[in-house]
């Protein structure tokens, strides 16, 4: 599996298409989304009365929270760089693909969980509330990580030489891309991401 898949993104990335990949880890996405969603409705009764009631005391006090967008930045940060960081580091060995498909699991899962609680609680209005949670990072991470998976791929695809201090070296710049791609991606959660919840506070109640 491991060298057909490299066989045939080295192809997908000659014709200039997405390599496969890019579309496997989007594909395991949306499975662990399902996952989430299926697990969210089998304990649907158990923790939705409980869930509900932290969830939206939660969203009614939004407002008058007082937390600096900086701290939300940071945290944003240094949440998405691990994942960056253990995707570089597992990209020097043969499992970086697997790293890939667990996070894609592992993010797809949690989604699910989000998207079956907001529809559970306010129904259709559900999925405006599951937007709101998570625009407009997503719009910078996704496309980012995904940036980033490819240009791994295309680094590793193409040397030759199985040294890793050398294969380090070719993909410090992209990492120092990575970096910056976060941050913005974490300004976006921290200055714009509160004013969505606040607004979608505001419509709550």
């Amino acid at each position: 599996w491991y060298y057909y898949m490299k066989k045939n993104s080295s192809i997908n990335i000659r014709k200039g298409k997405m390599p496969r990949i890019c579309q496997t880890v989007i594909i395991f996405f949306f499975i662990g989304m399902l996952l989430g969603t299926l697990v969210g409705k089998l304990f649907n009764s158990a923790l939705l009365p409980e869930l509900k009631s932290i969830y939206t005391e939660t969203l009614s006090s939004i407002p008058s929270l007082d937390i600096p967008s900086d701290k939300i930045v940071l945290s944003s940060f240094y949440r998405n760089i691990k994942f960056v960081l253990l995707l570089f580091i597992f990209s020097m060995t043969d499992l970086w693909r697997y790293y890939c498909l667990v996070f894609s699991v592992y993010t797809g899962f949690s989604n699910g969980l989000l998207l079956f609680f907001n529809i559970s609680i306010y129904k259709f209005a559900g999925i405006a509330n599951y937007t709101c949670c998570i625009m407009p990072q997503y719009l910078i991470f996704v496309p980012s990580f995904l940036y980033i998976i490819m240009k791994l791929h295309k680094i590793n695809s193409c040397d030759d030489t199985n040294q890793k201090g050398k294969l380090f070296l070719k993909q410090f710049p992209l990492f120092l891309l990575s970096i910056l791609l976060i941050l913005i991606g974490s300004l976006a959660e921290g200055y714009i991401n509160p004013l969505l919840l606040s607004h979608l506070a505001g419509a709550a109640k």
